[in-house]
């Protein structure tokens, strides 16, 4: 017997989005600090590894540590001991 309900799949990116989020991107690193020639040169992969970088050396100047799927947790103040007279 047939399910009643039809369960369809995750749709496609178009090229044309794969486009403009890689566009995206390229615009975030060069905020970041990167040259916009040498990001001409790089693939989608190695865009999406600059960004994770810059990520975390984002999140380690702000006190923030980066976790996954995007989300961020403040890091806990390191507790100091105080001495006893």
């Amino acid at each position: 017997m047939k399910p009643r309900k039809n369960y369809r799949s995750r749709p496609k990116k178009t090229g044309a989005k794969k486009r403009q989020k890689v566009l995206a991107q390229k615009r975030r690193l060069v905020t970041a600090g990167c040259v916009k020639e040498s990001l001409v040169k790089l693939s989608t992969v190695e865009i999406r590894n600059l960004l994770k970088k810059t990520a975390k050396k984002k999140a380690g100047k702000s006190g923030l540590k980066p976790v996954k799927a995007g989300k961020v947790v403040k890091k806990k103040p390191a507790v100091k001991k105080k001495k006893q007279d």
